[in-house]
């Protein structure tokens, strides 16, 4: 079930016009699949469904009339992720290339050249080159982990699941980004909740205090959504970007070390000549 399907099912539930019957016939699959956003399928929003339709009537309504502003709000802040990554990638591409072909070709070229001029010190070359494998493993390793990093946080911004930060992510991902979701769940479990039990965040009691002095929920319900989204996104990308910014000194790195390397064994044979 997408977003598109789940706000429409929202508002059929919300209606205090439809019969039961009608509401069910309404929320049949082929009424369902004329609605199709442009996210893949939710658990989240399977969760909240099977939540708001276990209700009572009156219940279900109320519940359904909050979740009404999902589908736009989840439109309005989906992370996405346009920089240096792809040129980096590029430059990387480049790098393995370059080493890949030193290694073949000029590495035995100089081994030749040195045999010949009987300098038989196996020192010659800088120890990089043993392990000249090891950088490009390490940038393959962190390319990975930022890619992997780039579709969790994207499948998070649209609420695709329920916890998308359990086991080794959740050590990973920064504990204020982890905290930022789980604030955004518990808000979004409000309206299924009939009684202030097992209420962890601020946000959370805070709406419960609103509607038990009179003020409409519904409108704080949508507007600490659309903060907690805001939060999560920027935060996203601030992560990504240091994330970035780390793979690209890597590679500055990297790409150092195999420069300076590669002209010393041109320079020792000057030496020598």
């Amino acid at each position: 079930m997408n977003w598109e399907q789940f706000g429409y099912l929202c508002r059929i539930n919300s209606s205090s016009q439809l019969s039961k019957s009608d509401k069910l016939r309404l929320s049949e699959k082929a009424s369902l699949s004329i609605y199709q956003g442009d996210n893949d399928d939710s658990e989240l929003a399977k969760t909240l469904v099977v939540g708001v339709v276990s209700q009572d009537e009156i219940a279900a309504q109320k519940s359904a009339t909050y979740y009404q502003c999902l589908p736009k709000l989840i439109n309005d802040f989906k992370f996405e992720h346009k920089g240096w990554l792809v040129y980096l990638t590029f430059v990387f591409a480049f790098f393995c290339l370059s080493s890949l072909l030193y290694q073949l070709f000029v590495v035995p070229a100089f081994v030749d050249m040195y045999s010949m001029n009987q300098q038989h010190d196996h020192n010659i070359f800088d120890s990089y080159f043993r392990y000249w494998y090891v950088p490009i493993i390490l940038l393959f390793l962190l390319l990975s982990f930022i890619l992997s990093a780039i579709l969790k946080l994207k499948n998070a911004s649209v609420l695709s699941e329920l916890k998308p930060f359990s086991g080794l992510f959740k050590v990973f991902f920064p504990r204020k980004l982890v905290k930022n979701y789980e604030t955004l769940t518990a808000i979004l479990f409000f309206p299924l909740s009939s009684v202030n039990s097992g209420v962890t965040t601020t946000e959370t009691k805070h709406l419960y205090e609103c509607e038990a002095l009179g003020l409409n929920a519904q409108n704080e319900f949508e507007v600490l959504l659309q903060q907690q989204l805001k939060q999560f996104n920027q935060r996203a990308k601030y992560f990504i970007n240091k994330l970035i910014i780390i793979y690209g000194a890597v590679i500055v790195v990297s790409i150092y070390l195999f420069v300076s390397a590669a002209y010393k064994p041109l320079f020792m044979y000057g030496e020598v000549l």
